[in-house]
């Protein structure tokens, strides 16, 4: 699975804000952690970005701008194109390519992430909107990959006390430990970390490309997608504390 590069500079006042995300050729991370103003609804698809202009529409979807997002259940895609019109006088993103219906959809859930492939041969600036999730955020976990996102405007630790993490498959053996995949833009390559554990289980962390004994200090940046692939057949719920929580 693809994961490639997005920048993001954000700007929030109390509880609503924006993101602006800088988007490279091809593949990028798109985070989805805004809701509406005033009821928290998830902003749908069609108005998430206040710069849609930016993007690239076309009459033929294989060359149209896409954002992907992940049926966790299905372990499969759901993508949505940037339509036009043949006189390019109405545009719209359309679910699976329609060619005459803008969707009405949003993000399945908040918490989540998703791709946005870019066909434009430079970087281009989306913004994204709205109100910060006010109260902890609840995502669920299922077997496989799940592509979620860190939906407040502050780093979330990996060693933070206030999120447990007991329900993770954790082990010795990197190769059968849950794992966590984020994306350096610099290097173009992924950077892993597993849940590991000591010989007796007394100790678990996650350790930064399977370090078997130093806990990493790193974050997962605000706003920032990521990976997060689950070993158990069995679903976790894992809940993250609102920064802005009264």
């Amino acid at each position: 699975v693809a994961l490639p590069a997005r920048a993001a500079e954000v700007i929030s006042s109390n509880t609503v804000g924006y993101m602006k995300l800088t988007m490279k050729p091809g593949f990028n991370m798109l985070p989805g952690q805004f809701v509406t103003v005033g009821n928290e609804d998830l902003v749908p698809i069609a108005d998430m970005f206040s710069d849609v202009e930016n993007a690239t529409a076309n009459r033929d979807m294989t060359i149209a701008d896409r954002i992907d997002t992940w049926d966790a259940t299905e372990q499969k895609y759901v993508s949505y194109y940037r339509m036009t019109n043949r006189q390019g006088t109405s545009k719209w993103w359309g679910k699976d390519g329609d060619t005459t219906t803008p969707t009405e959809d949003a993000f399945e859930d908040y918490g989540l992430g998703a791709f946005y492939y870019s066909q434009s041969e430079t970087d281009i600036t989306l913004t994204v909107s709205g109100q910060v999730k006010s109260d902890t955020t609840e995502i669920e976990i299922g077997p496989g990959f799940n592509l979620i996102c860190n939906p407040y405007p502050a780093p979330l630790s990996l060693t933070d006390d206030l999120i447990d993490w007991s329900s993770a498959t954790a082990n010795r053996d990197m190769t059968i430990a849950d794992r966590i995949d984020t994306w350096d833009a610099t290097e173009q390559k992924y950077v892993s970390y597993y849940r590991m554990t000591n010989r007796q289980g007394t100790s678990v962390w996650w350790g930064k490309d399977g370090d078997t004994t130093t806990p990493t200090e790193d974050s997962i940046p605000a706003g920032q997608a990521f990976f997060y692939y689950r070993q158990s057949s069995t679903p976790f719920t894992l809940t993250l504390p609102s920064p802005v929580a009264e």
